[in-house]
């Protein structure tokens, strides 16, 4: 039988592909130009598996994955194609609620950090310690009416260092109130704790009608402003940045489309920006010099086999 498939991620080298699919697994497909072969089938959710994400290759073969059954996985290859799980998370004396998203942390946090965003409405960050081999996690309501995507800000962004230069670290979310939130960590306190606490966005982050399905941060590219995507059932997507570190998140639209926007993702340069919708169509954006969107290309069809 064929199962839907719900995410697509490809490695570090764009040399694997992982599968996230409705059948509970996990896919991963060895990619040689237009030949592919399956590698690997990671079992253990027991739901509808909704995202996966790769971790930086500095720590492994290390797989993320999230789904349905209110579960985090981290798998991680020990062998080519055997992966062995190395952590599961749930909430503590909560009832399962889905896991929507998960975004490993940048390069330069320089340690395995997942964040994930749940329908609880929560936003949960899940860190390794490498000494330990223990995993902990801080959480902190994003919205009420459940948080449906995760995204972190590069650390090369200006606004992403403390007082004393350690990193500082951001994270956006997208939820079902139509609000996008940036928040930042806190430095930590004398117990170690960390808070997150949000950043000040332009209309108090309210310029989309219906639910936020995506948020994407662009790869950092040498222009010291961050930069983050948002996507709507309204069918609307917003491009905002904060080049005023001392004044609100900004917001520019780049288009109202045609049906609800489901993802946006960057390119590796962080200056196309992708988007895909529910009219099974999927277009590529760049911003002008006066600072418009204007589309420059629809990606060609693969050829059936």
């Amino acid at each position: 039988t064929r199962s839907l498939i719900h995410d697509v991620a490809w490695d570090y080298y764009a040399r694997r592909l992982a599968t996230a699919s409705s059948d509970r697994t996990i896919k991963v497909w060895a990619v040689d130009g237009e030949t592919h072969a399956l590698q690997a089938t990671i079992e253990g959710h027991e739901g509808p598996v909704w995202e996966v994400a790769w971790a930086h290759p500095k720590h492994g073969a290390v797989l993320a994955s999230c789904s349905y059954d209110g579960t985090v996985r981290v798998h991680r290859e020990d062998a080519p194609g055997r992966w062995l799980p190395a952590h599961a998370w749930a909430p503590e004396g909560a009832e399962a609620a889905s896991i929507n998203s998960i975004a490993w942390a940048p390069e330069g946090v320089g340690s395995l950090m997942l964040a994930c965003g749940g329908a609880d409405g929560h936003a949960t960050v899940l860190a390794h310690d490498a000494a330990t081999g223990e995993w902990g996690a801080v959480r902190f309501l994003a919205s009420p009416l459940g948080c449906n995507a995760v995204s972190w800000c590069p650390t090369e962004c200006a606004g992403s260092s403390h007082a004393d230069g350690s990193v500082a670290l951001r994270l956006a979310t997208g939820c079902a109130d139509a609000l996008v939130k940036v928040w930042r960590a806190a430095p930590p306190s004398a117990d170690g704790a960390v808070a997150w606490e949000a950043e000040p966005m332009a209309q108090g982050g309210r310029l989309h009608k219906g639910w936020v399905r995506d948020v994407a941060f662009a790869p950092f590219y040498g222009a010291p402003q961050p930069c983050l995507a948002s996507c709507s059932e309204d069918k609307s997507v917003y491009v905002w940045t904060r080049g005023d570190l001392d004044g609100p998140w900004v917001a520019t639209r780049v288009r109202i489309f045609d049906a609800p926007c489901w993802r946006v993702s960057w390119s590796v340069t962080g200056n196309i920006l992708a988007v895909s919708s529910g009219d099974d169509d999927v277009s590529l954006w760049k911003e002008s010099l006066t600072g418009d969107w204007a589309e420059v290309a629809k990606p060609e069809p693969a050829a059936p086999n």
